[in-house]
């Protein structure tokens, strides 16, 4: 379980930290799928760089132990928001553009779209569920192992 909760950690981390930078990258492009996705125009440009910074703020602290179990529940919270903001259009009969990572994919928000919102938000609940038990895995820098000691 420990090796499973570090990947699941890392995978989490790259994503948000992938999304979050290619947003901020094309920051046009994230305000727009914010309205498309209906949001009011006003909120656009705070939430345009609100979404990619906590993106970016979840990733980091998903990585060192101690703050990962608050990096989860991050996760886990702009997980359920996404999905239900993808299922609430889908329901509608819409599928805006996601411009989930910015740039470098952007396609029709679709059932796809959230399968793979719904695995993320399970593997996120996982962690949150054992880091809440006060296991998230072991540090993503253990396998450096331990730092050199200089004797002199």
């Amino acid at each position: 379980m420990e090796a499973v909760l570090l990947i699941a950690r890392l995978l989490l981390a790259g994503i948000f930290a992938m999304a979050g930078l290619a947003k901020l990258a094309d920051s046009e492009g994230s305000r727009r799928a914010i309205t498309n996705f209906g949001a009011p125009k006003v909120l656009a440009a705070p939430l345009g760089l609100l979404l990619p910074l906590t993106e970016l703020a979840v990733a980091s602290a998903l990585i060192p132990t101690s703050t990962a179990p608050w990096g989860a529940v991050g996760a886990l919270g702009l997980l359920l928001v996404f999905v239900a903001g993808i299922g609430v259009n889908l329901a509608r009969g819409r599928k805006p553009d996601c411009h989930c990572f910015g740039q470098l994919h952007s396609a029709p928000a679709g059932w796809e779209t959230l399968a793979r919102n719904g695995v993320l938000t399970a593997v996120a609940g996982l962690v949150v569920w054992q880091g809440w038990n006060g296991n998230v895995g072991p540090s993503a820098l253990a396998w450096l192992g331990p730092s050199p000691r200089h004797s002199y």
